[in-house]
C-alpha cells in the first residue's frame, strides 16, 4: 500500500455521509462563509486525490515531533486545530497522533459547518474532541495548546487581520509547544471565488509575519507539485 494512504484504514473520512450533513447544514449556516464548506466536501466527493496535497508530510512533520518531545508533554496531549474546512485536517491529527496514549483535540472554525462534521467524525472515530466557533480575523478565545495545526487559514481572511491571527496562535501555544503550518501560496488572486480574501505570492512576506506575532521558524519546506503549478509550504513554528 502506498504509505501516503496506510491512514484511511483507521481514521477514514466518510465524504458521502461530509456532503449530506453539509448539504443540510449549509442553508443554516454557511451564509458568513460564502459557501465554501459545501462547494469543499463536494469537490473532496468527485476528486480523485480528496486529501491536502501535502497530507503525508503533515502528518510525518507532526508525528516527527510528539516523538521527539513525547517525554516533556502531559497527557492528554492537547491538538488545536484553527480553522477547519471540514474533516481533513482532524483525520490528519489522529493520524499523526495515533501511537500517542492520549490526545485531546479542539476544533475552532467561524462556520458551525465544520465543526459538526468534525463532531461526527469524532464520534465514529470515538475521537476526545471539542468544537468551538472562533473568528480567527478577531480572534478572542482562550485555548492552551501543546501543537496547532493550521491550514491555509490566512487566505480566508483579510491581511490586516493576519498579524491578530498569527498572534492569536502564538498566545494559545503552551510553553514548548509547536505550530504546524501549511499554506498554499498562489501566483495570482483567484477570480470567481468569494472565500479568498487574501493570498500571498511566494514566502517572503510571511516570514516577518512569524517574526512580528512571536514565532520562530524551526523547519521549513517549499514545495511545488508535480505537473504544478500548486505551490505551498510547510513550516514548524515554536515561539521565540
Amino acid at each position: 500500500m502506498d504509505p501516503q494512504f496506510e491512514h484511511l484504514g483507521r481514521f477514514r473520512e466518510d465524504l458521502e455521509a461530509n456532503l449530506r450533513l453539509a448539504e443540510a447544514l449549509a442553508p443554516t449556516h454557511c451564509a458568513g462563509c460564502n459557501g465554501y464548506h459545501l462547494a469543499r466536501v463536494r469537490r473532496r466527493l468527485k476528486s480523485p486525490a480528496p486529501d491536502a496535497l501535502d497530507r503525508a508530510e503533515m502528518v510525518q512533520l507532526l508525528r516527527d515531533w510528539l516523538t521527539n518531545h513525547r517525554a516533556l508533554l502531559p497527557e492528554p496531549i492537547h491538538i488545536l486545530i484553527a480553522g477547519s474546512a471540514d474533516t481533513n485536517l482532524l483525520a490528519i491529527s489522529a493520524e499523526a497522533a495515533s501511537d500517542a496514549p492520549r490526545v485531546r483535540y479542539t476544533v475552532i472554525d467561524r462556520c458551525r459547518t465544520p465543526l459538526v462534521l468534525c463532531e461526527a467524525f469524532a464520534s465514529q472515530h470515538r475521537l476526545d474532541v471539542q468544537t468551538c466557533r472562533c473568528d480567527m480575523g478577531a480572534p478572542d478565545g482562550a485555548f492552551a495548546a501543546d501543537v496547532i495545526v493550521v491550514h491555509s487559514l490566512l487566505r480566508f481572511l483579510p491581511q490586516p487581520d493576519h498579524l491578530a491571527s498569527m498572534t492569536a496562535l502564538r498566545r494559545w501555544l503552551k510553553p514548548g509547544g509547536a505550530i504546524v503550518f501549511s499554506h498554499r501560496l498562489m501566483p495570482e488572486a483567484k477570480a470567481g471565488e468569494p472565500y479568498y480574501q487574501a493570498e500571498y505570492h511566494s514566502v517572503d512576506p510571511i516570514k516577518p509575519l512569524f517574526a512580528q506575532a512571536g514565532l520562530q521558524v524551526v523547519a521549513l519546506r517549499e514545495a511545488v507539485e508535480q505537473g504544478g503549478p500548486r505551490h505551498r509550504i510547510l513550516a514548524l513554528l515554536t515561539a521565540i
